[in-house]
């Protein structure tokens, strides 16, 4: 099976990254020299297509006149995000994110931020769609992500590897900020845009965070919320050989 990016940065930080890529269309008007040395020093063809059938291909989603095809996203194992770099760890886990635009905004925080690997849902969530790379602005193609069936069962998982489960909750009783430094390694987990965490996941979690507000709108958006608190537990880890 095959997936579509759409997108001149997508379609590059493919390039620079270790995906698979088959195929290279480009509009024949446009000329691209980033793409195209990226393209040569990985030995793939870049082709001429209208943008007619570009259109077709990314069925709505704007491409500004490059497209990829690529194999299947190589999602990882949990298991695979568990081996560090003698670091603590630090995870990010979204339950029941539907909206792709915020998914994408997250898997981009998290890629900048230095996080160790993002844990999506493999049902009533959003997954990594071409709409997901474009909102990502191709950081899907740098990230570890794995993908679960039971949230829930994943948390008990990671809670007994170690890994402290921390959630992001609008009446959480901490402050993100206040949070102590850690060895353990933490689990940030993020909820549904409308929802928030469900109850079974909550009980999953060690210690409910919340970011404080002092303005006058009440509510962050989840990509936001979410970029602010991978911010804080990435700042709070303690490496052993420092």
């Amino acid at each position: 099976m095959t997936r579509v990016l759409a997108g001149r940065r997508p379609v590059l930080e493919a390039l620079r990254g270790n995906t698979k890529i088959r195929r290279i269309y480009v509009e024949p008007q446009r000329s691209d020299e980033e793409i195209q040395t990226a393209a040569d020093a990985r030995e793939i063809q870049v082709t001429h297509r209208d943008r007619a059938e570009l259109d077709r291909m990314c069925e709505g989603i704007r491409h500004q006149g490059v497209v990829a095809v690529a194999d299947d996203y190589p999602f990882r194992e949990i298991e695979d995000l568990l081996v560090g770099e003698g670091r603590p760890l630090a995870l990010v886990a979204l339950d029941q994110v539907t909206d792709p635009q915020n998914l994408g905004a997250i898997v981009r925080s998290a890629v900048t931020l230095g996080l160790d690997g993002v844990i999506i849902q493999k049902h009533r969530a959003a997954s990594i769609t071409p709409s997901v790379v474009r909102a990502s602005a191709g950081a899907t193609e740098h990230a570890s992500i794995a993908r679960v069936t039971n949230l829930q069962r994943t948390l008990l998982m990671l809670s007994k590897a170690g890994l402290e489960i921390i959630g992001l909750d609008a009446a959480g009783d901490t402050d993100v900020r206040t949070l102590e430094p850690s060895r353990s390694g933490r689990v940030l987990v993020v909820g549904s845009e409308g929802q928030g965490l469900r109850r079974m996941v909550r009980e999953r979690c060690d210690t409910l965070v919340q970011i404080h507000q002092e303005g006058p709108m009440d509510s962050l958006n989840a990509s936001v919320a979410a970029a602010i608190a991978m911010y804080e537990i990435t700042g709070k880890r303690i490496d052993d050989d420092r």
